[in-house]
């Protein structure tokens, strides 16, 4: 991990998920000049698969309305298959893979809340 959190807390909105007084998620969020980013979603493993991931992807999409934005951002590493295949169910689909560093390919992808005209 070489993300700089005091920045990062600083330029970021980070939207955190407690349950019972634990921290079990948290959504980090980037507005950009025509598109919200997510830079970071992270799901306690203790908690994973009891549909946390979707929530923070709605929480992100209902800020992104909230701002005015058409369009959702992630990326993530090729690698990250389960994640893929996630961001699809949820409508999300891939624009763009680049080598980040060795061993990392970035899947970037993107969701339309509202579509361009074509």
């Amino acid at each position: 991990m070489t993300a700089d959190y005091d920045l990062a807390v600083v330029e970021h909105q980070i939207d955190l998920l407690e349950q019972d007084g634990r921290l079990v998620a948290l959504v980090e969020l980037s507005t950009e000049p025509d598109h919200l980013l997510i830079v970071n979603i992270a799901v306690d493993p203790s908690s994973q698969g009891h549909g946390i991931g979707r929530l923070l992807l709605e929480h992100a999409e209902n800020v992104a309305g909230k701002l005015g934005f058409a369009e959702l951002r992630l990326y993530t590493n090729a690698l990250m298959k389960t994640n893929i295949v996630l961001y699809a169910r949820h409508g999300y689909e891939e624009y763009r893979r680049e080598q980040l560093a060795p061993g990392w390919v970035g899947v970037h992808m993107r969701k339309w809340l509202v579509r361009p005209e074509e």
